[in-house]
């Protein structure tokens, strides 16, 4: 994919991406994690959100997708940018349906017979990405494919997306982020070479070194 290098030099270059050895991050799945890509800082930056937004409007234009939907609340910029950028209808997809009003899971208009794609920050281990999907397939719409600014590349996440019936794409994954910042020098050799390890097994990086992944 010709755009994830640049994708990961912005990701860098804007301080998303922070290590932390000693003390690890706690991810949504309670996986402890010495690495965290924080998304949202993407949109503070003009450069960087005409970059993205183009990035995910060439990996959109294929599908074809009647409706561009994003995950709340990372993703509603971004399905915004691109929608627009198309001329389509965006929605999007609340982790929980609202307790209150008309109690809506699914924001902006009816999606019934009709093909989304979902756009997404980040995936980790996929469980609420693909709820987000589920979310749409319930509402009565075919989902065409999730497209995420980033992935960490867990082995587990493309044979759930497999048997969602959804393809997923990504702008940018684990190797090539950790390619750009090994090229660029930005972090001590040793703190990459402890994020490739934590790669290779999340799930038990942590316990193996003191810290105890969260139950969720």
């Amino acid at each position: 994919m010709e755009h994830a290098k640049k994708i990961a030099a912005i990701l860098l270059e804007k301080q998303a991406v922070t290590l932390n050895i000693d003390a690890p991050y706690t991810y949504a799945s309670g996986i402890r994690s010495p690495i965290y890509c924080d998304n949202r800082r993407l949109i503070f930056y003009p450069d960087a959100r005409r970059t993205i937004s183009a990035a995910f409007c060439e990996e959109v234009k294929p599908f074809a997708p009647d409706v561009i939907a994003g995950t709340a609340t990372s993703a509603i910029s971004w399905a915004a940018w691109v929608a627009d950028a198309f001329d389509k209808p965006m929605v999007y997809i609340r982790k929980a349906a609202k307790g209150y009003g008309k109690q809506q899971l699914i924001e902006g208009g009816s999606i019934e017979g009709k093909t989304v794609v979902v756009l997404e920050d980040l995936v980790s281990t996929g469980g609420s990405s693909l709820n987000a999907v589920q979310a749409c397939q319930d509402a009565g719409a075919r989902v065409l494919a999730m497209i995420a600014i980033f992935t960490y590349q867990f082995a587990e996440v493309m044979p759930k997306f497999v048997d969602a019936n959804c393809q997923f794409g990504f702008l940018c994954n684990f190797s090539t982020l950790i390619e750009v910042a090994e090229e660029r020098r930005l972090f001590a050799p040793e703190k990459l070479a402890i994020a490739r390890e934590w790669n290779r097994d999340p799930q038990n990086w942590g316990p193996s070194h003191g810290f105890p992944n969260e139950a969720k």
